[in-house]
Order: structure tokens, then C-alpha cells, then sequence
């Protein structure tokens, strides 16, 4: 096996083979512009399905997922082939990464309504009004020790005076964009084939949070393109001559330095990432510099910023990683009932988003079609790699992989679960890659190599589809209704009107209320809305009577305004801040005292809109 396998990755497997003596450009542009206008007609599909939910004209989604097949599928059957030269095989992952964010874009193409999103567009807007990048958030009070994706979009907005749903989704989409190329120059550096760099690369879209959790305007959206960056430069450092290593490391401190303050659990994955192939260096005896000095720093850069900055994630990370270690032993000695598979969490009264079944097997058959390229994949591994570091952590991550599955049944770690096989997802893709290639070899001698890349094509859909059932609730893929116009004006969903109002009259103010209520009243209300379990607000808003302890704890933490709301799910910030629409699930109503009880202290009502009251505790009447 040569020291440095990819060397000739633009040269290698999947180089378009041009006739002699005639000079061709190195993309088919025949072939691509086919493929640009079937992702334009697949993302517009997505687009028609969006506003006829975002309407309430109609929830099927067929027109979605045809959709989806036509951004994505033509890509996966011409990344198959060997025609298509390595430039071509670059620009084609890269308009999948931007066409599938295009998905998230336009269901959410009015405003952020992801509950993470108004955090961290809460943030930004901090920034720029105060000029200071560590102002307390109400919601998540760990990321402003966070900053880099707000202090990105901040600057953004100031450059361009656009609002933080603009920057946000401009910064978001170039993150998408690293990426995908990142992803692409780590695997095809690795493996000495552009061809199989394309496939890995969009593998990898077949994860469960590509489409939307990793879309949304959230720090780890940027963070792990930034974690993917760093690992190819690494990669490209170990290709090069000794003497033009410094540079390489340069661009990995530089990448360093923006990941560490972005996200967290980004940063110490990095760390994990480093440290793991030091070890594996050193097991394999390899020739090349062992990389402990960049686990070291990465070590460093992490724990100084945690310990110096951020030292309350400690407090915040702590209670989510015991209850998760002590949840699975407990789902699995039986002591706990195991999670329903498919069956979103949502609010009391609402769909929780359950999963049809057919939507059900496409997801196991996905999970199933890995497992079947991973196991082929491994031999490739064996066969070509079994002396190189990347492929042999590829294959532990991999393995890690279908092992943080087993973690969806525990209630209390399927997040957990979730959140780490972003990461190990990398590494499964390029073994499942090689797989993937290893079966097309292999097909039937009746089945043409056309044939077989159809087959392979309609596979990885599959696993794509697959990725987004199981990454987001059934009821959340496409839009629901925030805004309708009514005879020249335009009427808004009860949160977003109590957004509005707050703005304008409780702006910079302390408010506490049920949890979608305060997720929208952050940004673009631009309140300091608070809400969930710590303090325990979701019990004062929720109670139809108020005990005792209620009114202390509303003075103890000075939140002077209280946002009541009869809606049950208001409590529920993925289905909260929209219409409730019938059939839906969502129009249950709690009792009358939820709204009144306020009022029987008494103090004064400033808001009112029929189910949704704001009171403020220090006005008597």
C-alpha cells in the first residue's frame, strides 16, 4: 500500500477518459445542466408542497418527496458512473448539499421556526445591538459562550443591514457548502478515488440530521463543517512533502481557532477524533509524524475556552449525560418502558408527529441497506487500507455508528444517540462507500453496468429518505401555517401576534411563559422570554391554580410579565407558534383558570387575545 493513497485522487478512479488528440472540458455539461434543472423542478415540487400545506389546501407528501427524488437521485446515478471526471463529481455533491438545504429553506422561507433558531437569532440580534458578544441568552443560556456562528452573522448584518433570518441563512448555506467540499477532498484524499469520494460525500446526506437539524440556523450547523475542514487539511498535510507541511498546519490552527468557540460538543469531537488516530498511529507503527501534538492542542484550546469562558456547560451537559447513561441501563435492565420508534414527542393534546408505516420500513430499510454496505465495505477496508489510520477509524466510527442506533429505544438517550451518529456517519459513509462500488463489481453479468447504477442509485434515495423520516417528526417536514392574508392584510399565528407586541411594548423586558410562546417572543420579539423546567416556569403557566411557591419563585427571579396561554401546545415549540389547525391535533384547549388565575391576585392584564394573556405581576388594577 503507497504511503500517500491519495495523491493521485483527481487522476484516479472516476477521471473522465477523453478520445486522443482532441481537447474536452473536464465536466460533461450536457450531463450537468440535465441534472441542474431536475434539482430545480425537485426543489420547486418541495416548494409548491410547502405553501399548500403552509395554506392548509393540502398535507399530502407526495409532491414533497417526488421532490426530494429529483434533487437527489439523478446525482446518485451519475456520482455511480465512471464517466464523470472528478470537477464534475465536486460540483454535483456540492449542488446536493445546497439543493436538500434549499428543502429546509423553503419550508421556512418567511421566518426561523426552529426552537433553536430564535435562540441563536436572538443572539445575533444581541450582538448588533450591543456590540458584545457574550450578552446572556434567556432560553439556552450556554451559547452565548458560543459565538461563532452569531458573531459570523452579526457581522453580516452589519455589512449588509439584512435581518438575522437573512445573514443566518446565507451563513448556514455556506456552511453547507464546506461541507460538502470538505468532505469531498477527506474522502477522495483517502482513498485515491474521486469516484469514491462522490458517493461517500453523498452517503453521508443519508444521515438522520442533514436535511433539517443540521440546516437549521444552530452553532453545530457551522461547527461540523468547521470539524470536517479541519480533518481534510489534515489529510491533505499528510499527502504533502515535509517541507510544505507548516503551511497545512497553519490552516488547521486557523480552522481550530474558529471551531473551539462555535460549539461544544463539535470541539470535544474533535479532540476524540485526534486522539484516536494518535493512538492508531502508534499501534500501526506508521512512518509519517504521529498527530498527538493536534489532539494536544485541540485538548487545550477546548478545556482553557470551557474553563475560562463557557464553564457553565459543565452544568448544563452534566444532568443531559447522566440522565442518558442512567436512562439506558434502566431501559435495559427493564426497570424503564422502552421508546416507541417513530413516534415523535410532542405536547399534551397534539399529532407527535407519528410516523405512517410505509414512511416506517423505508426508514429500517435504509438502516438495513448500510448494514449491507458497510459489511462489504469492510473487506474493501482490509483488502486496500488495513494499514492506513483514516480507513481503520472510518471503520470504529462506522461500527459506532449502528451501535448509538441501540440508544433511539432509551428514552432518556435517544438524543444523545442522535446527535453522535452526525459524527460517526462520516466514517460509515466512506466504508459504505467502498461497498457500494465493491456490489457494483459484482452485479450479474445480464445486469449492465447501467443497470446496476440505477439499482445502486434508487439504494442510496432510499438511505436518504430513510435519514429524513427518522432525523425530524412526520408532521414537521413540511410548513405549517404562521401568516394568511385577509382582505389586503395580513393575520399571524397567536404566538407570532404575541411576538409583535412584545416588541414593541415588553422589549429588553423579564417574561415568563410556556415554551413556544418564549421561543418566538426571543427573536423577532427581542424580549428576554424564559421558560421550561429550570426554574420551574412550565408548572406555574400549565397549573389551573396558583400553590404557594408559584408567585416566590416569579419574584425571586424578577420575571414581572407571566404570558399565560390556554393552547396546550404552546408548550411544545416545534408545533406551538403556528394556526392551529383542525385535524391537526393541535387545537386542544386547557382549562379557562390556566388564563384566568392571574387576574383573581389581582394584577394587570396588558395583553389579551382570547386564549393568550400577558400580566404584569408588579401592576395592580
Amino acid at each position: 500500500m503507497p504511503e500517500n493513497p491519495g495523491k493521485s485522487a483527481a487522476l484516479g478512479e472516476g477521471a473522465a477518459t477523453k478520445p486522443q488528440g482532441r481537447v474536452s472540458s473536464p465536466v460533461d455539461w450536457a450531463w450537468l445542466g440535465r441534472i441542474v434543472c431536475a434539482a430545480g423542478v425537485g426543489l420547486l415540487l418541495c416548494s409548491i408542497a410547502n405553501a399548500l400545506s403552509r395554506g392548509t389546501e393540502s398535507t399530502s407528501t407526495v409532491l414533497y418527496w417526488l421532490g426530494i427524488l429529483l434533487i437527489a437521485f439523478p446525482i446518485f446515478y451519475r456520482l455511480t458512473s465512471r464517466e464523470a471526471s472528478a470537477p464534475e463529481r465536486l460540483l454535483l455533491v456540492c449542488l446536493l448539499g445546497l439543493g436538500l438545504y434549499g428543502v429546509k429553506v423553503a419550508r421556512d422561507s418567511l421566518l426561523f421556526t426552529f426552537p433553536d433558531e430564535f435562540v441563536h437569532g436572538y443572539n445575533a440580534d444581541q450582538i448588533v445591538n450591543h456590540h458584545h458578544l457574550f450578552e446572556p441568552a434567556p432560553a439556552i443560556p450556554i451559547t452565548p459562550h458560543y459565538p461563532g456562528l452569531e458573531g459570523a452573522t452579526s457581522a453580516l448584518m452589519m455589512l449588509g443591514g439584512v435581518s438575522s433570518y437573512t445573514a443566518g441563512t446565507i451563513v448556514v448555506g455556506v456552511a453547507r457548502l464546506v461541507m460538502m467540499i470538505g468532505l469531498f477532498l477527506l474522502f477522495g484524499r483517502i482513498s485515491g478515488s474521486a469516484r469514491t469520494a462522490g458517493l461517500a460525500t453523498a452517503i453521508y446526506t443519508g444521515t438522520a440530521n442533514f436535511v433539517y437539524f443540521d440546516a437549521q440556523f444552530s452553532y453545530e450547523s457551522l461547527a461540523l463543517p468547521l470539524l470536517v475542514a479541519i480533518l481534510a487539511a489534515f489529510a491533505e498535510r499528510e499527502s504533502e512533502a515535509r517541507a510544505q507541511r507548516a503551511l497545512w498546519v497553519v490552516v488547521i490552527a486557523i480552522l481550530m481557532a474558529a471551531l473551539i468557540p462555535t460549539h461544544h460538543l463539535s470541539s470535544y469531537a474533535l479532540v476524540l477524533v485526534f486522539a484516536a488516530l494518535a493512538l492508531i498511529y502508534w499501534v500501526l507503527g506508521v512512518r509519517r509524524p504521529n498527530p498527538w501534538p493536534f489532539a494536544l492542542a485541540a485538548l487545550i484550546l477546548s478545556v482553557g475556552w470551557l474553563l475560562i469562558v463557557a464553564n457553565s456547560t459543565i452544568d448544563y451537559l452534566r444532568p443531559v449525560l447522566e440522565e442518558a447513561f442512567r436512562g439506558t441501563f434502566e431501559t435495559a435492565s427493564g426497570d424503564r418502558e422502552a421508546r416507541t420508534l417513530f413516534h415523535a414527542t410532542g405536547a399534551a393534546g397534539t399529532s407527535g408527529g407519528v410516523t405512517p408505516i410505509p414512511a416506517r420500513g423505508i426508514a429500517l430499510l435504509a438502516v438495513l441497506l448500510l448494514g449491507v454496505g458497510f459489511l462489504f465495505g469492510l473487506r474493501e477496508v482490509w483488502r486496500r487500507y488495513r494499514t492506513e489510520p483514516f480507513p481503520l477509524l472510518f471503520v470504529i466510527a462506522g461500527l459506532g455508528f449502528f451501535i448509538t442506533l441501540t440508544l433511539r429505544f432509551a428514552p432518556a438517550a435517544w438524543e444523545t444517540g442522535n446527535r453522535a451518529g452526525e459524527f460517526l456517519f462520516i466514517g460509515l459513509a466512506f466504508v459504505v462507500a467502498l461497498g457500494v462500488l465493491e456490489l457494483l463489481k459484482r452485479r450479474p453479468k445480464r445486469l449492465g453496468e447501467r443497470q446496476g447504477a440505477v439499482i445502486l442509485a434508487g439504494c442510496l434515495a432510499v438511505v436518504l429518505c430513510g435519514g429524513v423520516i427518522s432525523g425530524w417528526p412526520w408532521d414537521g417536514h413540511l410548513a405549517r401555517p404562521i401568516r394568511a392574508p385577509a382582505q389586503g392584510n395580513e393575520v399571524v399565528s397567536e404566538s407570532l401576534a404575541l411576538s409583535r407586541w412584545a416588541s414593541r411594548h415588553l422589549q429588553g423586558e423579564r417574561v415568563a411563559g410556556p415554551e413556544a410562546d418564549v421561543r418566538v417572543m426571543l427573536s423577532p420579539g427581542d424580549v428576554k422570554a424564559y421558560g421550561g423546567k429550570n426554574p420551574d416556569i412550565v408548572d406555574i403557566v400549565q397549573s389551573p391554580e396558583l400553590e404557594d411557591w408559584q408567585l416566590p419563585l416569579l419574584r425571586i427571579n424578577d420575571y414581572r410579565y407571566v404570558v399565560a396561554d390556554r393552547r396546550l401546545a404552546s408548550s411544545d415549540p416545534l408545533r406551538g407558534i403556528y394556526f392551529s389547525v383542525p385535524g391537526q391535533g393541535d387545537t386542544t384547549l386547557s382549562w379557562p383558570e390556566v388564563l384566568h388565575k392571574f387576574a383573581e391576585i389581582p394584577v394587570g392584564r396588558l395583553y389579551n387575545s382570547g386564549r393568550i394573556a400577558v400580566y404584569d405581576m408588579e401592576n395592580k388594577p
